[in-house]
């Protein structure tokens, strides 16, 4: 019994010992992190009404979790993100002398203050810039390009020179890019598809003056790219997806190339695949894309990228349907509903002005559709205004020698449902299978 107690006291007094001794060796983190205001240098000087563009850098052994900013001894703004930045409109503060600091929290709450910064406002010469305006893409716009520049319009007052900083991201408050540029565009680079961003301007003018714009968005589409390398925008409207661009594509889906033919009798006389550019002027394919006959359509080698084909009519059906057409008017031939026609079109200011246009929901659904004129199959030669209508193919046919087709045109807010020889030239709008 003596024995058994003594064995239970030393195990007792071993297991306190390595407790302790691994006690002793577990420390949580007490050193604080560092932290530094980069800009403004101290004692620097300012205009009334500057935005200050206040930064610091902080480092931890273990991370940093936010940096704080204080102005004048109270807490204005947290970043918890590289780099550590606050954007400071003096606009209403007319004192003279103020102070800025930052404050650093490191993951286990430690924190370490910076240096108090000083800096003088002084009294603004001249009026600040008027507020910037005219976004490109627009605000709000959806189905914008990957790959588009962002351009504003801004004046001056007293017709000061103006240079501006250019915020822009994914965040609702757009990090700073681009300082000091007097260009009223940039480019942001490739985007991604499907994506928000958010972008305002700073303008500035030299007696330090500044204004600090909206923040707009816009919201981009995906893309498809044809077997040429080609890439469409498209869109989402109901169940469906659409290019929002004409076809170009100069090879079926397997390569072989579609004919270019530029010749009016040898165009009348076709019964295989061709295609043409409108007036056989290449440029206009950058605009309204190529005109093919429904035989290139039809053929077994594929028109469209892989991954999506031509509509067939009824597909354009629901897409009209979509749009607020109803059944019976939907599988009805001629023109057909109210303004449907409107909302699919797009580019004012390519169509010729006229009740398509001038309609209130003109270029509302963003299908795009464009006015790509046509050729005809009897002696084959191109309709003579580009600009007053355009029409698209279906994938099926009416008979032996006709296919479904849609047309717009600028005399009308409807769209025109009907069929034609499969010798004509029209334009081609594909859907994703």
């Amino acid at each position: 019994m003596k024995r058994a107690k003594l064995l239970f006291f030393i195990f007792l007094v071993t297991s306190l010992i390595i407790f302790s001794c691994s006690d002793d060796n577990t420390s949580s983190d007490n050193e604080p992190p560092t932290v530094t205001i980069t800009y403004p240098a101290d004692n620097s000087e300012f205009v009334q009404g500057a935005v200050i563009n206040v930064t610091a850098d902080a480092a931890d052994n273990e991370g940093i979790k936010e940096v704080r900013f204080y102005i004048d001894g109270l807490f204005a703004s947290s970043d918890e993100e590289e780099p550590y930045e606050y954007e400071w409109d003096t606009g209403s503060t007319r004192d003279t002398d103020h102070t800025i600091y930052a404050e650093a929290y490191d993951t286990n709450d430690n924190t370490k203050t910076s240096e108090v910064i000083n800096i003088t406002l002084t009294e603004p010469v001249g009026n600040p810039p008027e507020l910037p305006d005219n976004p490109t893409p627009i605000n709000n716009a959806t189905s914008v390009s990957t790959n588009i520049n962002l351009s504003w319009t801004c004046t001056d007052p007293d017709g000061d020179p103006l240079t501006y900083d250019v915020h822009f991201g994914t965040d609702v408050n757009p990090p700073l890019l681009n300082s000091g540029q007097s260009e009223t565009i940039y480019d942001p680079g490739a985007l991604i598809e499907e994506t928000t961003y958010y972008w305002k301007i700073v303008a500035h003018d030299d007696n330090s003056n500044s204004t600090i714009g909206d923040i707009w968005q816009f919201t981009t589409s995906s893309t498809v790219t044809d077997i040429d390398g080609n890439v469409y925008q498209t869109l989402v409207i109901g169940d469906q997806e659409w290019m929002t661009e004409n076809l170009k594509v100069t090879h079926y889906r397997n390569g072989d190339p579609i004919p270019n033919v530029t010749d009016n009798s040898t165009w009348a006389g076709l019964s295989t695949g061709a295609y043409c550019v409108y007036n056989n002027t290449p440029s206009n394919a950058d605009t309204y894309g190529n005109l093919y006959n429904w035989y290139a359509v039809d053929d077994i080698r594929g028109l469209a990228p892989v991954g999506w084909h031509v509509p067939t009519d009824e597909e354009i059906m629901e897409l009209e349907m979509e749009l607020g057409m109803s059944y019976s008017e939907a599988h009805d031939e001629g023109y057909r509903g109210t303004n449907e026609g409107s909302k699919l079109a797009g580019r004012a200011d390519i169509w010729y002005y006229g009740p398509l246009v001038n309609d209130p929901e003109f270029d509302t659904s963003g299908f795009s559709f464009l006015p790509g004129g046509g050729r005809y199959y009897e002696y084959g030669a191109f309709s003579p205004y580009v600009s007053h209508s355009g029409s698209i193919w279906s994938s099926i046919e009416s008979s032996s020698s006709q296919a479904w087709y849609r047309k717009l045109s600028s005399g009308h807010r409807s769209v025109y449902r009907e069929y034609l020889f499969k010798e004509d030239g029209f334009s081609v709008r594909c859907l994703r299978d």
